[in-house]
């Protein structure tokens, strides 16, 4: 049976016996884009009946015969193929990587995604998220990271923002000749924080993620997706990002 988790897919992409490389060592063959530029002159389909849901696309995460998700280059999470015959493609704001961090230059904290336009499921709410503190989007005179993929593996790195170094690799466990484990409804996302100085720095990655029980069932005749809200609102939605992130941080340092 085939090994499984990152090593063996890292392995397998680059070659047996080939030296090991670091972890923004991509793939020369991978696609790649600077995290959030937009696009001048995007493809489009050619007919009107034809699928098309723009060019911030990601690689899918998930399982054959599972499903899939999908985080696109701007970080945000867009893709939802979780309901059989299914296709929604929408960004859900609140599910999302936060990081905070404190240092010699200050404390400082994003969602670790390019601030979206709207909230998908409710786009008449107007902007999602105000009080959080989103990661810039590259420009075409600054990059502030890097998206590339090359299936089945991700990654992401984040530049000039934060002191420290900050990426992530995804992955779901698409393993040659192991059927049984490729098809596992399963996303890994192996995040790598490094402080490349010597001075001391407090790192907090926080995952928040919106309750979409019942969202995706396949039991409505019409294969719509039903959008269940609740009155509960998170409180890390009514307060900035950094100070509700730092708190977090502080209760966790106090408990360790």
């Amino acid at each position: 049976m085939a090994p499984f988790g990152l090593s063996a897919l890292s392995s397998r992409l680059r070659g047996k016996g080939s030296a090991q490389a670091s972890p923004w060592s991509v793939p020369p063959a991978s696609w790649s884009r600077p995290l959030g530029l937009g696009w001048e002159q995007p493809y489009t389909v050619r007919y009107a009946s034809n699928l098309d849901d723009g060019p911030c696309h990601g690689m899918p995460l998930g399982g054959f015969g599972a499903g899939c998700i999908g985080r696109a280059p701007d970080g945000n999470f867009n893709l939802w193929h979780l309901d059989g015959g299914e296709h929604w493609f929408g960004t859900l704001p609140d599910c999302q990587f936060s990081l905070f961090e404190s240092g010699a230059t200050g404390s400082r904290a994003h969602a670790l995604a390019v601030k979206p336009q709207a909230d998908a499921s409710r786009p008449e709410a107007g902007e999602p998220l105000c009080a959080w503190d989103w990661y810039p989007a590259s420009t075409t005179g600054r990059s502030t990271g890097t998206y590339a993929a090359r299936y089945p593996l991700s990654w992401t790195e984040y530049e000039g923002v934060f002191d420290a170094q900050v990426g992530v690799q995804a992955f779901s466990p698409i393993l040659p000749g192991d059927y049984q484990r490729s098809s596992y409804p399963v996303a890994v996302f192996v995040w790598t924080l490094s402080n490349p100085s010597d001075a001391p720095l407090d790192l907090s990655l926080l995952l928040s993620w919106r309750n979409t029980t019942g969202w995706f069932t396949n039991t409505d005749p019409s294969a719509a997706v039903t959008f269940v809200m609740t009155a509960a609102r998170s409180t890390t939605t009514c307060r900035p990002l950094a100070r509700a992130l730092a708190s977090a941080t502080a209760r966790w340092m106090a408990t360790a």
